[in-house]
């Protein structure tokens, strides 16, 4: 219960960070963001996140910063591994 809590919390801070803070150097470029789809689902979010410097809801696009947000209640994992399909 306590890893989920901790877990929760993370997910909410990386969600509302202020893109205002956001150094653009720090934040991962999207087009070089290379995922194996053939990777179990668990693995492909973790790459994911690993390549994206941690905060999968902010990016680069070339020189633009870009923070994601999602309205709804489908699963962040699954918006994000639609957006790498239509790439």
């Amino acid at each position: 219960m306590m890893d989920e809590k901790r877990i929760l919390a993370e997910y909410e801070r990386l969600r509302d960070t202020d893109i205002r803070t956001v150094d653009p150097s720090d934040a991962a470029d999207i087009s070089e963001i290379r995922i194996d789809l053939d990777l179990p689902p668990e693995r492909r979010a973790a790459e994911l996140v690993r390549q994206m410097k941690g905060n999968p809801f902010v990016y680069r696009c070339g020189d633009v910063l870009v923070k994601t947000s999602f309205a709804g209640t489908a699963p962040l994992q699954s918006i994000l591994e639609e957006c790498l399909e239509k790439r």
